[in-house]
């Protein structure tokens, strides 16, 4: 029998019970509308999954929950010894805040 290890025993879950691991993924804004956005990123976003997006252009900082509707690879780019695959995800925006877009959209204009 193994030693345990564990500073707290575990013990079995007997209800549903579900997680969400977030992680930063960095991404650039290719195209934004009213509706949804398009960006550009080095890490797989699940189509269906809904996540909390920060855009930062200028002085605008807006948040925004975005569903990816859609999710395909452009093209692999060089890392050191390795290559990437570079992905667009085409986003919804989620229950938008009409404000937060119409800062957003006033941001990204040349």
């Amino acid at each position: 029998m193994r030693e345990e290890r564990r500073r707290a025993a575990r013990r079995a879950v007997s209800a549903r019970v579900q997680g969400m691991v977030m992680w930063e993924i960095s991404t650039a804004l290719v195209d934004v509308s009213a509706t949804g956005a398009l960006v550009e990123h080095l890490h797989m976003m699940r189509p269906g999954s809904v996540y909390q997006v920060r855009f930062v252009a200028r002085e605008a900082v807006v948040d925004l929950a975005c569903r990816a509707v859609r999710s395909y690879i452009v093209r692999t780019q060089a890392s050191g010894k390795e290559s990437e695959l570079v992905y667009r995800t085409g986003l919804e925006f989620v229950e938008p805040d009409a404000g937060a877009i119409s800062q957003l959209l006033a941001a990204t204009q040349a």
